[in-house]
């Protein structure tokens, strides 16, 4: 009798030791999924910000959507292979072995080399005396809207939303947030088909709105969050600054100071860079209150396009 107790005890333990294993892996495992959900999701908004920001912005006809969506590493390499002239050096290399004829393509190679990278040049600077051309200042208060464009966009904003919605979900957040986001789409729909320039972009800044609700539902205490305040904020002010409502955008102006004046009392001063690019932002919404302020458009505008590019940096 006694033996088999020797021997019950070690296997109920064992036993024992195992289930909690499993009860801890499984725990643990979920954690990371939901971990790995929340980074997902986290970079879905900031898809959703930059791309709300970039319709916005063709309501103006102002050229943000160049600054906010950058070229993937591989675009970047690419036009880098394209633009640079062909290696024309490697027979040189090789010990100058090649006969006359060899010469001759080289010195062919060599001319069309010139030749494409003067031509590059020239394009270069087209492309620049055209962004030139399209300067603010140059619109002569006439900010044409691209209806085209928008409604474009809008269209496609519906398929990044049935994906990002249903993460939302995944995530717990509040179903009745989630359907208003896709109310106020059909809204926004609704009056871009009309062409309301001025219901238009309110809705879209209800949409923006909602982003930051989302956030606070799943990651309360990132930093991120505060970042996506200020430039929600931001935007607010560019809304309403287009619609003539000066007073409204001095209170957006207002809290994205303020709430930019908070990220800097609470950042990692370790991080040298970060904080270098918080400090332009804070003096660049002092710059879009002082546009307020004077009610020019024009100076706004300016303002407006370097904020927000600089707060596409930080969020």
């Amino acid at each position: 009798m006694k033996k088999n107790i020797i021997i019950i005890i070690p296997t109920i333990i064992l036993v024992i030791l195992i289930i909690s294993s499993l009860f801890v892996y499984a725990a643990n495992n979920n954690q990371n999924k939901s971990q790995s959900l929340e980074e997902k999701v986290s970079q879905e908004i900031k898809y959703l910000n930059s791309y709300l920001v970039a319709i916005l912005g063709n309501f103006n006809g102002l050229t943000i959507e160049n600054n906010v969506f950058q070229l993937s590493p591989e675009e970047t390499e690419l036009e880098k292979t394209e633009n640079k002239p062909s290696d024309v050096s490697s027979e040189e290399d090789q010990g100058g072995e090649a006969g006359s004829s060899n010469s001759g393509a080289s010195q062919n190679e060599n001319d069309e080399s010139k030749s494409q990278s003067n031509q590059n040049n020239k394009n270069n600077q087209s492309g620049a005396s055209d962004k030139t051309q399209d300067g603010i200042l140059n619109h002569n208060g006439k900010y044409e809207t691209k209806w085209t464009k928008i409604k474009s966009q809008i269209e496609e904003l519906y398929a990044v939303w049935n994906t990002v919605s249903l993460d939302l979900h995944a995530l717990n957040v509040d179903g009745n947030s989630i359907l208003s986001f896709s109310n106020i789409l059909n809204s926004a729909t609704q009056n871009i088909k009309k062409e309301d320039k001025a219901k238009s972009m309110e809705e879209l800044g209800k949409l923006h709105q909602l982003l930051l609700q989302y956030m606070n539902s799943y990651a309360p205490n990132t930093k991120e969050k505060e970042f996506l305040d200020v430039e929600i904020q931001t935007v607010l002010a560019y809304i309403n600054a287009t619609n003539g409502k000066w007073d409204e955008a001095s209170k957006n102006g207002n809290s994205a100071e303020q709430s930019l004046a908070n990220v800097i009392n609470s950042v990692d001063t370790q991080n040298s860079q970060k904080q270098t690019t918080i400090n332009q932002c804070y003096i660049l919404v002092n710059e879009l209150k002082n546009a307020i302020n004077i009610k020019d458009k024009d100076i706004f505008y300016i303002q407006y396009q370097n904020l927000i590019t600089k707060m596409e940096i930080l969020f």
